[in-house]
């Protein structure tokens, strides 16, 4: 092979090397900022949907500016309206572990009984929560309850598919967080959060959706086309 012919080769390795150099920096420093600043626990909802909004203009739009996306995000985040939206979810799951994990020992026909309703709304609370934090990401103008039953319908009508995904990418997080904490800080919960959007994104999209469905709920709203002069354009005439 000639020079001539190498140098363009060369050139598209070293644009792709950049690029992956670029796409871990911003994995690495979105990661940093959103363990920073879930720290005091009560802003994790907040934080969340930040990094999910990120990752959704980087990954969707193109837009590599993580860090401004993120505080962007963060500083329009409606406080009060996703911590009850996103926090509730989260305490359901936290209640359902310590329901297993109390349960999961016991011998009569109670404990048992327990620990398989403990179970079963564990494995609802979690294949949920990827929805709950798509649809309050995307602005949905829904009250928190009603985004609750859209996700747990998105979950029970994908048990079977996004169920076990999510399971997986929750599990395995938690195994390996576990197993060596430093990957908290080297990337591990902006790459979990990172998997549940492509995984709810394709919840979403598989199929068609129920009865008064989802599909309306993911769609930013759009301002009414009003003319400059402050007047609702009405219907054309025929």
């Amino acid at each position: 092979m000639t020079k001539a012919a190498e140098r363009p080769l060369l050139g598209i390795l070293r644009s792709r090397i950049i690029a992956a150099l670029g796409a871990l920096f911003n994995l690495l420093t979105l990661n940093i900022v959103l363990l920073v600043l879930s720290a005091p626990i009560v802003t994790i909802p907040v934080t969340a949907i930040a990094a999910w909004v990120a990752l959704d203009r980087w990954r969707g739009d193109g837009e590599d500016r993580v860090l401004r996306e993120f505080f962007t995000a963060f500083r329009s985040t409606p406080v009060l309206r996703t911590t009850l939206a996103v926090g509730v979810p989260l305490a359901v799951v936290a209640a359902a572990v310590e329901e297993v994990h109390y349960f999961a020992h016991g011998n009569n026909l109670d404990a048992r009984a327990c620990f398989g309703l403990g179970l079963a709304s564990l494995v609802i609370a979690l294949t949920s929560l990827g929805y709950v934090l798509l649809l309050v990401a995307r602005q949905s103008p829904r009250p928190a309850a009603e985004i609750w039953s859209i996700s747990i319908s998105l979950a029970l009508r994908n048990l079977f598919v996004t169920g076990p995904l999510f399971l997986v990418e929750l599990g395995a997080a938690t195994f390996i967080a576990l197993l060596d904490p430093a990957l908290l800080v080297i990337g591990l919960p902006i790459v979990v959060l990172a998997l549940m959007r492509r995984t709810a994104q394709f919840g979403v999209g598989r199929g068609s959706p129920p009865r008064g469905g989802p599909s309306g709920y993911l769609v930013p709203q759009r301002r009414p086309n009003v003319p400059t002069n402050g007047t609702a354009r009405g219907p054309s005439p025929r």
